[in-house]
């Protein structure tokens, strides 16, 4: 798959478990040559509602960025990915991206709440294909043996001119009486969708995974313009929380002007986001891995994005003890 670029984020927080997510998501996408690590190794700075001296210690952070810059370069070594591109504070990229992407408003690495900000313009700016394919480190993706959502998405795409990104099922499909039940993305959809026969259709561009049409994104460059501008100008210098995450900027920006964001039907395909990243998930990870391999997820997980980590324990106690 030559027009596409497998781009997978990673960041000091995920030194954990990379060495188990991306390798998992990779073997979903062996068609894919190109694939790319973004690494962010850069402290998030000081906002309103993060401070980075007591959420991030330097000494501690600086530790883990070595944890993964090593684990990268492992997986760069043993080709689950093609090529690694590190952000480090002082790269001159960051220039280039607050201008394409921003306006040149801000250059912070991070949002208020310390969420990659940069990262995310890098992994749309350094792959060369027309597609790109994102998922941050640590998203757990089902997919059916022989399919692609990839290949259905692109088709999707090509299609419908307003659409710049796409997905697969946001979450294991919804379980209930109703034959109708699982005709909705999850139970707790945020905006309103349009309903099409083998996708839905809304206005939300989160950033965990997603594909996207690089050269309609540019399209709606820069971001930073309009109204958003004007609120973002607000928040800087009105002493509020600055700069927003770039999901929340995209949606800002692209929505009113009709951007849209395709959500597959297909069940062959879905993914889970952890949040509980305590030791019991990083010890459980392997089981959810193979679990998730085979399209296997808790009866109350159908239906939610967010992992309901207990319940993932609970089954891998419950499928030990009946072996």
């Amino acid at each position: 798959m030559n027009e596409v670029t497998l781009q997978i984020t990673l960041s000091a927080g995920d030194v954990n478990y990379a060495l188990l997510t991306v390798p998992a998501l990779v073997k979903h996408h062996q068609d894919i040559k190109d694939r790319l690590l973004v690494v962010d190794c850069c402290r998030p700075q000081k906002t309103l509602l993060l401070d980075p001296d007591v959420k991030f210690p330097i000494e501690k952070f600086e530790q883990r960025v070595k944890q993964i810059v090593t684990i990268s370069e492992q997986l760069l070594n043993t080709n689950e990915v093609t090529k690694v591109y590190y952000l480090w504070p002082d790269n001159p990229i960051i220039h280039k991206l607050s201008k394409k992407y921003l306006r040149g408003l801000y250059k912070t690495t991070h949002s208020a709440g310390g969420t990659g900000n940069m990262s995310y313009w890098t992994g749309f700016e350094v792959p060369e294909t027309k597609y790109v394919l994102h998922y941050d480190g640590d998203i757990l993706l089902y997919q059916k043996p022989g399919y692609s959502w990839v290949n259905e998405a692109i088709g999707l795409l090509d299609r419908q001119p307003e659409a710049v990104f796409a997905v697969p099922r946001l979450c294991p499909p919804v379980i209930g009486p109703d034959q109708n039940a699982s005709d909705i993305p999850s139970l707790h959809e945020g905006r309103p969708l349009k309903n099409f026969s083998d996708h839905w259709e809304n206005d939300w561009f989160s950033t965990r995974y997603f594909l996207c049409d690089r050269s309609k994104l540019n399209g709606y460059l820069p971001l930073v313009r309009g109204k958003v501008m004007i609120e973002l100008l607000l928040r800087k210098y009105g002493r509020r929380a600055f700069p927003i995450d770039p999901e929340i900027l995209m949606f800002r920006s692209m929505a009113p002007r009709q951007a849209k964001r395709v959500i597959l039907k297909n069940e062959n395909a879905w993914a889970i986001h952890p949040v509980d990243k305590s030791g019991s998930f990083i010890e459980a990870l392997p089981n959810i891995i193979s679990l998730v391999e085979l399209g296997i997820a808790p009866t109350n997980q159908h239906g939610y994005e967010d992992m309901r980590l207990e319940s993932w324990l609970e089954l891998i106690q419950n499928r030990g003890n009946t072996k």
